[in-house]
């Protein structure tokens, strides 16, 4: 179908603010051509809606459906782990077309944050904004301003909404039906692991060609010669090859050490490189190894990891629990023993919580939660009182004063062969209770 333009989009974007405005953003998949978002709709009649951003080069759309259209069509993309770290359960405020932009769509969310999508043939992009960081689907290009006299009005056959949705709709229908067919014919558990090791292969070996002509620069001795010549000369007679890399407006002692601290730090690259070219030459021999035992290694692997995120799921009858906050899934977790305390932090995510009394004996919790869920204060300090209270083995606690100590589990390492539950610590926060 043709991508619509100016006018066609503008009655786009004022259908999609009817439609999206106070909607919570429930989840972003991606495909190989776009992106789609599933907002959940709580006014009008409530239910979930699929916005689409087809980036097709040539001809690239947006529209919003009841079902997703891409549902089978799944491909893991940087963008959508992006936005489903930062962008879920935010609530759209504005949907609107950027001023003098033309087929720009900006669509703001309650924290602040944005995503805009351009729909310009031959340049189409999908840009998230959150705080300062910032990403795209293509390398983004600078946009001009587009004046309103610019816009061409005349001999255009402006489509309604509803025809441009089902238009996209059933021209994409052929696509899903051979994705399908292409999922039912899918490669086998054994063939998708030899592709995907002979990928990681091809990526390895680019890796290496990179660090062997990083150490073939002949830097250390431009540097070490120019050094060397300024040493005995100064800044008379300096050959032509090293005339760049003189700096005339300092000094010839500041020359001389610079030139000697970059062939140094030259030299300590080329050290790591070494190593490191080292180390991918045995993980290509180990990939190279297809081997059905190798394969067979790699299914037990996968097992014991869908075990272990299972465990972690299955907390509620081997361990104490405090709810922090039911809504969000924030909970605080101790164990009964000194290996139950082993198995939960073992089971916890880099991210989590650990709590410990500072300089004194105790069990110790952790505050379990997604990665990018805020923990208050509030929490911090109901957490530590419950520690103090359950973990001392002075049950009567009231009016004891105390120090805690709050680590992420990333920084927190059990003692190997310890079987009472001591560990070692860095970038600890502290916080003073009184209970």
């Amino acid at each position: 179908m043709k991508s619509p333009h100016y006018f066609e989009f503008q009655s786009l974007v004022e259908y999609l603010s009817e439609q999206l405005e106070g909607a919570q953003l429930q989840d972003t998949m991606t495909s190989q051509n776009g992106l789609v978002m599933g907002f959940y709709r709580f006014e009008q009649e409530p239910k979930l809606m699929w916005l689409i951003f087809d980036m097709d080069t040539q001809r690239p759309f947006v529209g919003i459906y009841d079902t997703n259209p891409w549902a089978r069509l799944r491909a893991v993309k940087p963008m959508g782990l992006f936005l489903n770290a930062n962008l879920k359960n935010n609530i759209v405020t504005r949907v609107s077309l950027l001023p003098r932009m033309g087929r720009v769509l900006e669509i703001i969310f309650n924290t602040g944050y944005k995503v805009e999508f351009r729909l310009i043939p031959k340049q189409p992009n999908f840009l998230a904004h959150i705080d300062k960081k910032k990403m795209s689907w293509f390398k983004p290009r600078e946009l001009s301003e587009v004046l309103e006299d610019s816009v061409p009005k005349e001999d255009l056959e402006t489509r309604s909404v509803p025809y441009m949705l089902k238009q996209w709709l059933s021209q994409r229908e052929a696509v899903t039906v051979k994705a399908k067919k292409h999922v039912q014919t899918s490669l086998t558990a054994y063939e998708t692991w030899t592709t995907q090791r002979k990928k990681d292969i091809v990526k390895k070996q680019k890796a290496l060609k990179a660090l062997t002509e990083q150490i073939r620069n002949p830097q250390i001795k431009l540097y070490n010669h120019l050094g060397e010549h300024l040493k005995t000369y100064g800044f008379k007679e300096i050959p032509d090859e090293l005339v760049d890399l003189v700096n005339y407006s300092q000094s010839v002692s500041w020359n001389i050490q610079n030139c000697f601290a970059k062939a140094k730090l030259a030299e300590s690259k080329i050290s790591g490189a070494q190593k490191r070219i080292s180390f991918l030459k045995e993980e290509i021999q180990s990939l190279s190894d297809l081997s059905e035992e190798k394969f067979q290694t790699y299914i037990k692997k996968q097992a014991q990891i869908k075990e272990f995120q299972a465990a972690r799921k299955k907390t509620d009858g081997d361990f104490r629990k405090l709810v922090l906050d039911s809504e969000t899934g924030i909970y605080c977790w101790m164990g009964k023993s000194a290996a139950d305390n082993l198995k939960l932090l073992r089971q916890s995510k880099s991210w989590d919580l650990w709590l410990h009394l500072k300089d004194y004996p105790s069990a110790y919790a952790i505050i379990q939660k997604n990665k990018n869920q805020k923990i208050s204060d509030e929490m911090l300090h109901q957490s530590a009182a419950w520690l103090i209270k359950e973990g001392a083995k002075n049950k009567n606690a009231e009016g004891l004063k105390t120090t805690v100590v709050i680590v992420e589990c990333r920084h927190v390492r059990p003692l190997k062969g310890d079987k009472i539950g001591r560990v070692t610590y860095h970038h600890a926060r502290e916080m003073l209770i009184t209970v």
